[in-house]
């Protein structure tokens, strides 16, 4: 498979993979260009004999997240905190670019979960990972990973009136 190949299959998913967690569009648009950029450098050194190529790119995928998060992590004075303290993220006003009125309200609904049900519902429904895997991967037993993913699940539809 070709760079340009690639790009053109892994885009949209590695793009919805960060999109839902991050839930914001200007930076997953940013974090999935350092992604590809990172893929672009390293494309020659892939090994098949390590893992396979959609793991691999993911993987890229989750490091990239894994950066921006420590990046944005704050350092906050307890001290210094007030009641008047803002939230620093509207999702309700990042859901108003959304079009399509079945997407803003599963973006709604996503922007609810912690980030670690959303994070598994990502990898699960993004990556097609199953519910071993992402347990694996995350060092946690499989019934706290199949109970979070259910719930999460379960958040979803009720939010969705589904």
């Amino acid at each position: 498979m070709s760079l340009e190949e690639t790009y053109q299959t892994y885009f949209p998913k590695i793009y919805n993979y960060i999109f839902y967690r991050v839930m914001n569009k200007h930076d997953a648009e940013d974090i999935t260009s350092t992604v590809f950029l990172k893929v672009a450098e390293h494309f020659g050194t892939y090994d098949p004999a390590k893992a396979s190529f959609s793991s691999w790119i993911f993987k890229i995928a989750e490091n990239a997240l894994t950066d921006y998060f420590r990046a944005r992590r704050v350092s906050v004075n307890v001290d210094d905190l007030s009641d008047t303290t803002a939230v620093s993220v509207d999702f309700e006003g990042e859901a108003l670019i959304i079009n399509d009125e079945n997407l803003r309200e599963l973006y709604i609904a996503l922007s609810r979960l912690g980030d670690k049900t959303r994070d598994i519902i990502a990898q699960k429904y993004f990556q097609g990972k199953t519910i071993r895997q992402i347990a694996k991967d995350k060092k946690m037993n499989e019934s706290t990973v199949s109970t979070m993913h259910n719930r999460g699940l379960e958040n979803l539809r009720k939010s969705m009136n589904i």
